[in-house]
């Protein structure tokens, strides 16, 4: 008796703590240091995985090399794999971590949000109320979707501060069927980025772990 009662207990949790995650959409992401110039490596080209029906995940790819990082929002957890290429290439879990919102990089109290041009806003961001100077600003160029945000760890910064920046912005837009073409960041440290993404293609990939 006690040997079935395992044997149900083991079936029901593989059933319960299995995950899932599919991807049909691929894009290409560039990232540029437009100041400083730092040697000849100013520019790095990765890859993101999405859903286009589930916008609470999706999983990046750097540099074309096997491992790979899902990032799901609903679960607040960054997930590794490593792809083996063998006769039957197959993803091996490596491990998992939780974000960590103890911290922030930067003290942001106050976002104000600048309608450059169409589809296009600049986020600003201040310690507080009562700050002049901004101490990170991100111009987004946007394009209307079918299907919500993905919202995109692409920063050099903690999931807190891109928390912060998408939810101001999914509230001052009419809608949240939004794609990011490119973000420009200012990080007001005398470091400025790039981030496009672009060169998106239909894919068919499931990935179910324990």
């Amino acid at each position: 008796m006690k040997k079935l009662l395992t044997f149900f207990f083991l079936l029901f949790s593989l059933f319960v703590f299995s995950q899932e995650y599919q991807f049909d959409k691929k894009c290409v992401s560039n990232s540029t240091r437009i100041s400083p110039k730092i040697g000849n490596k100013n520019s790095w080209k990765s890859y993101i995985y999405f859903n286009s029906s589930n916008n609470n995940y999706y999983m990046t790819q750097r540099n074309d090399d096997s491992y790979y990082y899902i990032t799901d929002n609903s679960l607040k957890e960054v997930i590794a794999l490593q792809r083996i290429n063998s006769e039957k290439p197959y993803y091996s879990y490596l491990d998992k971590k939780t974000f960590d919102y103890s911290y922030s990089e930067k003290e942001i109290g106050k976002i104000i949000i600048k309608e450059l041009a169409e589809d296009e806003f600049l986020v600003q961001c201040f310690v507080n109320d009562d700050s002049k100077k901004t101490n990170l600003e991100v111009k987004f160029k946007l394009y209307k979707s079918k299907t919500p945000m993905i919202e995109i760890r692409f920063m050099d910064l903690g999931q807190i501060i891109h928390k912060k920046i998408y939810d101001s912005l999914k509230e001052r837009l009419n809608g949240n069927n939004f794609w990011i073409l490119y973000a420009e960041v200012d990080y007001k440290n005398g470091y400025k980025f790039l981030y496009e993404f672009d060169n998106c293609e239909e894919i068919a990939l499931n990935l179910k772990f324990n």
